[in-house]
């Protein structure tokens, strides 16, 4: 057959695949190609059970050897085109696998250049011999693999070397591997059919919006936004897996999004999730909220939209994958299920455009579902936890922090009197570990940081450009939350000042943590975790939480407690864990001590944890919100301190004051057990409280017996000067780092003040510790330099 005879063939046999791909009866709608590499990186193909050493990728060609871990990536399909240009070395191969979600072989296709290239094999079972592909000088070959219903075909360099029948049922991912020596890739491109329309061109069908539908309308067979105060427009069906296609244009510096799996109640950025569209100069970073970013949370791979233009948007979300594609590149990618936050958002909601002033249009808006469920069970392959993630994830995620670890905490605390040349040594810390917080006195001098026993530091900077140049978990600069890890050690040496104090709080990591040493520029952290944890820091001062997590709910009707008397709110049967408690209540509540919150465990008659709400929600009362991790006001005083239970759980509020206290009621999110996680929770901590009232003066501000983690204090001190500390003794041995002139340090800094995880305020100070609790075996005991009477709560968990 002459070559252009076939390549028309092959043109009209696409065509008319095409036209069937198309859903009948609906205005036609062109499947939109997309790129599945980036030219600079791996992004969206790291999801195997290794990493994916022994693979380069440099200006879009992706190269590997047999000695490369095979490459699985985060899509799926169901109906396909795949094209690709390869080359292979002599007596080498490529790879293409589709193995079957959720588990399963699946299929291999060889491509190389010799007799059998199109071999096909299900699983053990060859479909296809496939024939000689001779080499082509100077030139790579050219593939297209496609799936059309209960069909499979290959053609190489135009000539169809294969069509096999397969079950019209099954999905497939894709994963690549190399045989023999050496093989490239290059312009890998899918094609999907483009669905259902979402849109009919005429009205607003199918839509709803609790703001103004007349912001919203048809004109030429667009959708577009006329007016303000139209909300999200989104559509009154759900969807879970489904991949969107839309064209939209947007007026110069126009915001908007795109909604996805959002509850009917929800928001997208925070109970669902906004790929964000904003049109912005190009010279801006790509940060959180750029464009394609999944707001607040990911930034994107790169950008690829045109200003002033109609653009081609593609998203993916395919179980706790989601991909984005802006006129045909990848520019986002994440496994929700390994982020901090995302892990917790719904996998089933509306799609909606959001209102955000910028006047926009949209055409040619579609949707592909795809099968429920979370895509390849491989990509849920577990795989060596990352130090810096175990720790920031106690930030974003507390019940963490019931599990033991084996992570150990350290301080260590330093006095400058007097300047030296060779500097003041302020730590000489053991590896491998991780610096979590910084806390000083001055900005004097300057900090030069040896990791791993270097001759020379690879940073220095003046105290005050900490927060430019490591890695920090919210925008707090005193004291400064941190994540800088090293494998060997860290040695902080302070040059060129002649006074100050530093309080520097650090973990050892045990060894079934992988721990990558800091270089400047390049944190060990994964990209899209320190923007999750600022938006979260900054969305609780804003009041907003996981209001509507898919979580179970437990809430009370809201009841007068007369004085004296309690009253069971909450009940819990079974086994779980509570993630979140919200006291809805009059906010003078936690102006006195009079109202108490009882919560007992697993059967047990005395409450694990009995104290006034004043101290359990410290830092809430009269002004209300502030940045931070652990509390927030949202249609009531809220504390994120996990409870796991094992036997049931019960929450009662009680008055110990001398009046009614009206309306009282709670709400708490819950996780209860299943088959698969009942032995993780059984096997955690308890959330414990020691409440002790001020009465006879004395030096014990904490003391806990163990096993357990302390992981707070909160103390009533209305008047007078938070008391120095003398020591810390954990089971019988003093700690380290811990003995301190006054608690400046200790909480962070002096005067008044609400930071992300202490504060000094409206006669409360307090300071959580999530990431550095300390353990202890036998006994806790944390003294003051001097004798003092005030009421406090210590806060911990506990095996017993």
């Amino acid at each position: 057959m002459r070559p252009r005879l076939r390549r028309s063939l092959l043109t009209m046999a696409l065509l008319g695949w095409l036209l069937r791909l198309a859903s009948p009866g609906c205005p036609a709608a062109e499947p939109l190609g997309v790129s599945l590499l980036r030219p600079d990186s791996l992004a969206g193909w790291t999801y195997g059970p290794d990493p994916p050493v022994g693979w380069s990728i440099a200006k879009g060609r992706l190269a590997g050897t047999a000695e490369a871990v095979p490459l699985l990536s985060g899509f799926t399909f169901g109906q396909f085109e795949l094209s690709f240009q390869w080359s292979v070395s002599e007596g080498a191969a490529w790879k293409v696998r589709l193995p079957d979600v959720p588990s399963g072989q699946g299929i291999e296709i060889v491509l190389c250049e010799e007799a059998g290239c199109g071999r096909l094999h299900d699983g053990p079972k060859l479909l296809a011999a496939g024939q000689a592909v001779p080499p082509i000088q100077g030139r790579a070959h050219t593939a297209v693999i496609r799936r059309d219903g209960d069909r499979l075909s290959l053609a190489v360099d135009g000539q169809g070397l294969g069509e096999v029948a397969i079950a019209r049922d099954r999905r497939f991912g894709l994963g690549l591997a190399v045989g023999g020596s050496r093989a490239s890739l290059e312009n890998l491109r899918l094609i999907e059919p483009p669905g259902e329309p979402l849109f009919n061109g005429k009205d607003l069908d199918g839509w709803w919006t609790p703001g103004k539908l007349t912001a919203w309308g048809a004109e030429n067979g667009e959708l577009v936004l006329r007016k303000g105060g139209g909300d999200y427009l989104r559509t009154k069906k759900q969807f879970a897996n489904f991949t969107l296609s839309l064209e939209y244009i947007i007026q110069k510096g126009g915001n908007s999004g795109i909604g996805i799996r959002t509850p009917p109640k929800g928001w997208p950025s925070g109970d669902g999730m906004e790929l964000q569209i904003w049109d912005v100069p190009y010279g801006r970073p790509l940060d959180k909220h750029a464009a394609m970013a999944i707001y607040g949370n990911v930034p994107p791979l790169a950008r690829a939209d045109r200003s002033g233009q109609w653009n081609r948007v593609v998203i993916k979300a395919d179980g706790r994958m989601i991909t984005a594609w802006v006129n045909g590149q990848l520019v986002q990618q994440s496994h929700t299920a390994e982020h901090p936050e995302l892990r917790h958002r719904h996998l089933r909601g509306w799609i909606g455009i959001q209102d955000h002033g910028g006047k926009m249009q949209v055409r040619n808006l579609s949707v592909l579902e795809a099968p429920d469920g979370l895509g390849l069970d491989a990509w849920r392959t577990p795989r060596r936890p990352s130090g810096a993630c175990a720790l920031l994830d106690r930030l974003m995620n507390p019940q963490g922090l019931s599990l033991p670890d084996e992570i150990e905490s350290r301080a260590v605390t330093a006095t400058v009197s007097g300047s030296r040349p060779e500097g003041h040594v302020l730590a000489d810390l053991p590896g491998p570990g991780a610096l979590v917080r910084i806390a000083r006195t001055s900005d004097e001098g300057r900090l030069a940081f040896f990791f791993d026993g270097q001759p020379a530091p690879s940073l220095e900077c003046r105290p005050a450009e900490l927060p430019q140049v490591l890695p920090h978990a919210c925008d707090d600069v005193s004291p400064l939350l941190t994540c800088v890890t090293y494998r060997k050690g860290l040695r902080i040496v302070l040059h060129g000042a002649g006074r100050g104090e530093y309080r520097l709080d650090y973990v050892t990591l045990p060894g079934r943590y992988a721990v990558e040493t800091f270089r400047p520029g390049e944190p060990a952290i994964p990209r899209d975790w320190l923007p999750a944890l600022v938006y979260r820091h900054d969305q609780y001062g804003w009041g907003v939480h996981r209001e509507h997590d898919p979580r179970p709910r437990a809430e009370s009707a809201q009841k007068t407690i007369g004085p004296g008397k309690s009253e069971t709110l909450v009940e819990l049967d079974g086994a779980g864990i509570v993630h979140w408690v919200k006291l809805r209540a009059d906010k003078r509540v936690l102006e006195s001590q009079d109202l108490w919150l009882e919560v007992r465990v697993d059967g047990q008659g005395t409450p694990a944890l009995a104290a006034p709400a004043r101290l359990l929600f410290a830092g809430l009362a009269g002004q209300g919100n502030w940045p931070n991790f652990v509390l927030v006001d949202r249609g009531g005083a809220t504390s994120m301190l996990a409870m796991p239970f094992g036997k049931g759980l019960s929450i009662a509020a009680a008055n110990r004051g001398k009046r009614p206290t009206p309306a009282v009621g709670l709400s708490v999110s819950h996780e209860p057990a299943t088959a698969a996680t009942r032995d993780d929770v059984l096997h955690r901590m308890r959330l414990r409280g020691i409440f002790q009232p001020a009465g006879e003066p004395t030096r014990e501000l904490v003391r806990l017996a163990g096993p357990g983690r302390w992981i707070g204090l909160v103390c009533d001190q209305p008047k007078g000067t938070p008391p120095a500390i003398d020591s810390l003794v954990v089971d019988g041995r003093p700690a380290e780092g811990w003995t301190s002139p006054g608690l400046g340090l200790f909480l962070g800094r002096d005067g008044d003040f609400r930071s992300s995880l202490s504060g000094r305020h409206r006669g409360l100070w307090w300071r959580y510790l999530l990431m550095e609790p300390v353990d202890f075996r036998q006994s806790l005991v944390l003294k003051t330099a001097a004798p003092e009477s005030f009421d406090r709560l210590a806060l911990y968990y506990t095996a017993q």
